[in-house]
Formats: structure tokens, C-alpha cells, sequence
């Protein structure tokens, strides 16, 4: 299983690939990194970010994406 699909990388400023590539060369998926702030949309208050958004396609729940929003603020961007 994908380092990704393990931790919750929301806001850290590295690709995806990059995350999971560490992940498969050390055995040990890396922590994540803060950036200077969250990537995604800001969320709006009292929305959800699946009725924000349209996540059609996303592989994630729809509690994942929006427990992503409720802790940073942001709603993630789309994954497909």
C-alpha cells in the first residue's frame, strides 16, 4: 500500500510520487511535510467540502476529503 493512501499528506508541498518513492526505497513511509500553506481551496465555513467540490472520480471517501477540510482548513485537490 502507497505511503499516500496510509498517512494524511494534505498541505505538504510534495508530489505524490515523491512521497511514495521514498516510501518504497527507505521501507518507511516519510512524516509529512508542512507547507507555507495548505494546497486546495479555501474551505467555506459550514460546507462541506464534497458539496464545495465536485469530487467525482476521487478514489478517497467522502469523510476522508472532508476530514481533510476540517482539519486544515483547505478542500484537498481532486485526485484521479
Amino acid at each position: 500500500m502507497s505511503c499516500t493512501n496510509q498517512i494524511d499528506y494534505a498541505g505538504d508541498p510534495r508530489s505524490n510520487a515523491e512521497i511514495n518513492s521514498i516510501g518504497e526505497q527507505t521501507g518507511h513511509c516519510p512524516a509529512p511535510e508542512k507547507g507555507g500553506k495548505p494546497s486546495g481551496t479555501p474551505k467555506k465555513p459550514g460546507v462541506s467540502c464534497t458539496n464545495q467540490i465536485d469530487y467525482a472520480g476521487d478514489p478517497r471517501s467522502n469523510a476522508e476529503i472532508n476530514s481533510i477540510g476540517e482539519d486544515t482548513g483547505y478542500c484537498p485537490p481532486v485526485q484521479h
